[in-house]
């Protein structure tokens, strides 16, 4: 196709079969639209609004599409689609819901490593929960940065935890213990960013945490199944066929 000079935008309605006669060889027109686009297309600016174009109705279909150009101003994000301080601070808080999780299963990780103890399968287990909490929490900065809000990272506390070996099956007891109620914490704080969400009126936010919710229910089932098995096994050879189970041995 041959170059031809640039035709401003016309109604559909005043088009001809000839398409190709050049700019100096059309009258001008002050048609409505095209006076329109002129004024969308001065010098200042300041937007364009779609839903000003008459094209048979077309308008009225884009109407609440307005471009207006970036500012000169900083830019903190392009991605934003109506996503609130709320949502950003709550999201900011459940990222260290998950880093904290995550520093308790490492703590009680380190403690079933030790040789005065010597349950790999317990260890295997509490490492493999840790690095699960950390990839949740990774997943949930790139949702942050998704929605175009900052990630900040906030001081994690690791619960207190106290471990005794009295009878030799305690300490396995009470990590696992432990472990469904970190399960429930987490949980639980995901319910409260699905409200977050909730008020926000976000339904695809609200479709993501549904995701991680159902997730828990089953890691709950999880813990709540080996708390009630460490509690009948109830000897230190017990504890010690139940570590080789979580070997997988």
């Amino acid at each position: 196709m041959s170059p031809q000079a640039f035709v401003s935008p016309v109604p559909l309605s005043s088009l001809r079969p000839s398409l190709s006669t050049s700019l100096t060889q059309r009258r001008p027109s002050a048609t409505p639209s095209r006076t329109a686009t002129r004024a969308m297309m001065a010098d200042d600016r300041s937007s364009i609004d779609f839903g000003k174009v008459d094209i048979k109705g077309a308008g009225e279909n884009l109407s609440g599409l307005i471009f207006t150009p970036e500012s000169e101003s900083p830019l903190k994000t392009r991605c934003d689609v109506g996503y609130t301080e709320q949502q950003e601070a709550a999201v900011n808080r459940h990222i260290n819901v998950e880093y904290t999780a995550s520093y308790a299963y490492h703590a009680i990780w380190a403690y079933f490593d030790k040789d005065t103890v010597a349950l790999p399968g317990f260890a295997k287990y509490f490492a493999e929960q840790s690095e699960e909490e950390r990839t949740h929490a990774a997943e949930f900065m790139k949702y942050q940065n998704k929605r175009g809000g900052s990630v900040e990272l906030q001081p994690i506390a690791v619960p207190e935890m106290t471990f005794t070996q009295e009878d030799g099956t305690s300490d396995a007891v009470y990590a696992m213990d432990l472990h469904l109620q970190l399960e429930k914490f987490v949980f639980h704080k995901l319910r409260a960013l699905h409200k977050v969400a909730q008020d926000a009126g976000d339904e695809q936010m609200q479709d993501m945490i549904d995701d991680y919710l159902t997730h828990q229910i089953d890691a709950i089932k999880t813990a709540a199944d080996y708390v009630a098995q460490l509690k009948r096994v109830g000897t230190p050879h017990g504890i010690y066929h139940f570590d080789l189970n979580l070997q997988g041995c």
